[in-house]
């Protein structure tokens, strides 16, 4: 599992240039870039003029810091399809959707997503909704904290972290869940005990903003509304939110699952996309030495046939 998420994006998007090269190829019409952050790929609107960007975040400090000839709004990944459907602007040339958090978001000094900065527990990106961070550490259960951060973080410490959380509280900033989390931890080399750290605060980041479903919930509601030759393209960061678009991206251009021997094919799936060449793109080294907060990102597309 890649564990260095708290390593995000800086406002400079990833794959800039293979994601151009991708989108000059897909037809005209509505392109949505479903993670606007600070427009970094919605900029390519203006090197692509077939396309009609559209943007959402969930964020309104993205939304409110748009360039106001964006077209830009605020919803989560859920709520996308529901839009474009009521607003007609399906079928779609395309749909992106990059996974990561903005500098903006980790640097912030009260939004509490990195262990780097002593802030208030809070890890909301969208700061309207009730759950935050503070109340998962201060009001779940045992059991059901333990529940999150095992499957979140995949971390072999959960349950004594889990426990030693709930000894601890409250626990009302970033620096004090730190300060539980190491308390649990056996002696180790600081190197392990900071990758566990960052592994917590993924998992916690993850439950606030229910990021899984999110991202599940809009891949399947999305699919039967691309154009041919269309794409939906994803920028994955840890083995979770990658886990999800894999399996979803084989769905769709999976063509027959029937035994070899089975001479007429009887499961009637057909197949609704296909992989352009290679399934998975990663940052070239260039750009990982200019950006290491990209050194984790793994892009992966398909085409509508």
């Amino acid at each position: 599992m890649n564990t260095n998420r708290a390593e995000y994006l800086p406002h400079e998007g990833v794959m800039l240039e293979e994601i151009s090269s991708i989108i000059k190829d897909v037809p005209t019409g509505n392109f949505v870039d479903a993670t606007y952050g600070f427009g970094s790929h919605f900029n390519l609107s203006t090197i692509h003029d077939h396309l009609n960007f559209i943007g959402f975040d969930r964020d309104l400090d993205s939304i409110n810091n748009s360039n106001n000839v964006h077209n830009v709004y605020h919803l989560n990944f859920s709520d996308i399809y529901k839009f474009l459907s009521q607003n007609n602007h399906l079928p779609l040339s395309g749909i992106m959707y990059d996974f990561g958090l903005s500098s903006h978001q980790i640097d912030s000094k009260h939004r509490g997503f990195s262990f780097q900065n002593n802030s208030p527990l809070d890890m909301r990106m969208d700061m309207l909704q009730d759950l935050s961070a503070a109340s998962i550490v201060n009001n779940y259960s045992e059991e059901k904290l333990t529940k999150v951060l095992k499957a979140y973080s995949e971390d072999r410490y959960s349950n004594k972290i889990s426990k030693k959380i709930i000894e601890s509280r409250p626990v009302l900033t970033t620096n004090e869940l730190v300060k539980a989390i190491k308390e649990a931890l056996p002696r180790q080399n600081p190197i392990f005990t900071e990758k566990t750290i960052r592994r917590i605060f993924q998992a916690l980041r993850i439950e606030v903003n229910d990021e899984l479903n999110e991202i599940t919930f809009s891949l399947n509601s999305i699919k039967k509304s691309i154009k041919k030759k269309g794409i939906i393209l994803c920028i994955s960061y840890h083995s979770l939110e990658d886990k999800i678009v894999k399996k979803f991206f084989n769905e769709l251009t999976t063509f027959c699952i029937c035994e070899p021997s089975v001479p007429i094919c009887k499961c009637d799936i057909e197949q609704q996309f296909s992989y352009p060449g290679k399934k998975k793109y990663l940052p070239t080294e260039k750009e990982k030495e200019s950006n290491p907060r990209s050194k984790s990102a793994i892009m992966r597309y398909v085409v509508k046939l």
